[in-house]
Formats: C-alpha cells, structure tokens, sequence
C-alpha cells in the first residue's frame, strides 16, 4: 500500500498526532505496523480514557513470558469492548495485536481516536452526573448506616425490655400466689371476726337480761332495815352495768375498726391483683409491707380474743384490764391507719410508674417499626442505586 496514496492514513497519523504528540506516528507506522508500535499507542489511548493498562514488560523487546501473553490478551478484551460500542459484532484479537495489518490497524486506531475526540468534548456533561450519582450513593450508604446501627441499638434495648418483662412477669405470679395465700388468711379471720361478734351478741343478750331484772328490782318495796344494803348493792349492781355498757360499746367499735382494716386490705388486695397484668418489682416490697401490717392486724386481733376470755374469767379485773387494752388498740389502730395510708400512696405511685412504663414500652415499639420501615426503604433505594449504576457502567 502507498503511504501517500492513502488520505486515511493521513488523517488518523494528523489526529493521533494532535492529540498524542509523544507518540510521533508516521504513515509508515500504520501502513507497515508492528507489535511494539501498536502496543504503545494502545496503551496510551486506553490511559487517556482513565483505563489502568500499565506493561509489566519492557515493550521494545522480545519478551514471550505467560506475563507478557496474559496483558495483551487482556489489552484485547478493553480495546475489543470500545469498538463494540458502535459495532457490536466487531472483535479485537490477540493475533491483531502480534501479527498486525494495515486495515486493522487503521480501523482500530480510527475509532479509538474518533472516540477519544467525543470523550474531551463531552466528559463533563458525561462523567459529571456520574460523579454526582456516586456521592449521593455514598452519602445514602452512610446515612443508611447510621440508621441501621441506631436501629440496632433500638432492638438491643427492646430485648432487654423484653427481659426486663419476662421478669416482671415472673416477679407478678410470685405476687399473686402471695396475694391467693393472702385472701386465704383473710377468710380465716373474717371467721374469727365473726365468731366474736357472735360471742358479742351473747354478751348483750346476758346485758338485757340483766337490765330487766335490774327493773324489776326497782320496783320492788323494800320495808326491813336492810333497805341500805339493798340500795347499796343495787348502785353497785348499776355501776357494773353501766361500766359492762361502755366496756361493750368500746369493744363494738374496736371491732367495727377492725373490720373496716380488713375491708380495707381485701379492696388492696382486689386493686394488687388488678395491676398484676403489669406488675413493676417494686410492687413485691409493697405486698410484703401490707403482709407485715396484716400479721399485726392478726395478733391485734388474736389479744383481743385474749382480753375477751379474760373479761369472761376475771369480771373484777375486767376494767382496769380494758382501759390498759383500750389504750393499746388506740396506738395500734393509729399506727394501722398510719401504715395503710403509706401504703395507698406507694400503690399509687406504682401504678402511675406502671402506666408510664407501659407508654414507654408503647413508644419504643412505635420507634422500632418505624426504623424498620425506614431500613426497608433504604434497601429499596439502595438496590435501585446499584441497579442504575450497573447500567450505567454498562
């Protein structure tokens, strides 16, 4: 093929020149190409389009190493995917490369110049959005993994709630089988409660007995010198009386106190076994502290059943005994009255944290499918990422 006859030629070494004046190519070197020549001017093209395609091997000799044989196919397979841009069907082999000819090599080196001219022409409007597309990916990947360790820490926290639950639920059937034992020794001295208030009502039967013979007596006429001792006896009998009357009436009321304690603890009782659906531990200080006030309310009640046997035993003694008793169940009942006060407030205070745990517990879940619908989002967005990028890198 003439050199000069060729306008091809001309054409490619003019614009090859332009644009890679380090090469210095001549006509002659396309028209007679050679390996090195064209393996030079290949690696500088591909360079120029940002491809690392560095010869591990000094070009100018004749070096036939595997190392050699694996870059060059591989510079093949690069060159090959350029000019199957515009012609799909078109290959680049290994032997264009080691045993070259001119129409080849012109076409070859036509194009890849050809596309080098429209990559300087459009690089921005072209690598630009790419690069903007690469930073927001970045920018969603790291916001993505912020989001997935804050939600990781979210569902830490949720199963050490979870553990914190079960606990409570374990801690909550604990206090219910105290609360059942509970109801049981209440029931036991609802029926001693009301054995006395049946030995009371005897007592009244013998009191009105008492108070009708007391009438009858008088009106009776005494007329014999012994008028004095009778009036004596009947203002004693009178004075006894009298006193068993009070005597009664403070045991009424000690006992209506009582009761009112024991309905007081059974609606406790009722409220506890309400709030054992969700039942902070601290709730189990509180039962045992009602527990103790019960057991006081037992052996109250147990010296009071004592006191009463005495007065059927001792009616002598029976006064001084009962104001001492009296006095006893006045500092008991204060102290009772005292200790279930304290306890209506801590019952209050445990429900109200009850409930703002549970709103908590309720807030935490909300947040959790929250984030996770979030994630979920964010994968979304991420696969659609990598599947635009994939075409686009295609």
């Amino acid at each position: 093929m003439s050199v000069k006859a060729n306008p091809a030629v001309e054409q490619v070494c003019k614009a090859a020149n332009s644009l890679f004046p380090e090469l210095n190519v001549r006509p002659s070197d396309i028209v007679n190409p050679t390996e090195a020549f064209l393996v030079r001017i290949l690696v500088t093209c591909l360079k120029a389009y940002g491809f690392r395609v560095d010869p591990p091997y000094n070009i100018d000799s004749d070096d036939a190493s595997k190392m050699k044989r694996v870059f060059l196919a591989k510079l093949c397979r690069q060159v090959q995917k350029i000019l199957q841009i515009s012609f799909p069907s078109k290959t680049y082999t290994y032997y264009d490369i080691t045993q070259p000819t001119a129409k080849t090599t012109l076409n070859t080196l036509d194009v890849l110049i050809n596309y080098w001219c429209f990559y300087r022409m459009h690089k921005k409007s072209i690598i630009q959005p790419i690069i903007e597309r690469i930073h927001e990916r970045q920018a969603l990947i790291t916001v993505n993994a912020a989001k997935r360790n804050e939600l990781e820490q979210q569902q830490q926290s949720g199963v050490q709630d979870k553990i914190e639950l079960k606990e409570c639920e374990a801690n909550m059937h604990k206090l219910h089988d105290e609360l059942t034992q509970a109801k049981t020794e209440l029931k036991v001295q609802s029926k001693a409660l009301r054995q006395v208030e049946s030995e009371m009502a005897v007592e009244k039967e013998m009191k009105s007995q008492i108070e009708s013979q007391l009438k009858q007596i008088s009106q009776l006429v005494v007329l014999d010198s012994d008028v004095a001792d009778v009036k004596m006896e009947t203002k004693e009998l009178t004075a006894q009386i009298e006193s068993r009357k009070l005597e009664l009436e403070k045991l009424k009321q000690i006992y209506n106190e009582r009761r009112v304690e024991l309905e007081t603890i059974a609606q406790l009782s009722e409220h506890i076994d309400e709030a054992s659906n969700i039942v902070p531990p601290e709730v189990l200080s509180g039962y045992k502290d009602c527990k103790k006030t019960l057991e006081r309310v037992e052996k109250t009640h147990k010296s009071l059943v004592e006191n009463h046997q005495n007065l059927l035993d001792a009616q002598v003694k029976l006064q001084e005994r009962e104001q001492q008793n009296e006095a006893n169940l006045k500092a008991r009942i204060l102290q009772c009255e005292e200790q279930v006060v304290k306890k209506r407030k801590q019952n209050k205070e445990q429900e109200l944290a009850i409930e703002q745990q549970s709103v908590e517990i309720e807030e935490l879940q909300q947040t959790q499918s929250t984030l996770e619908q979030q994630l979920e989002e964010e994968q979304r967005v991420d696969e659609n990422l990598k599947i635009f990028v994939s075409k686009l890198s295609l």
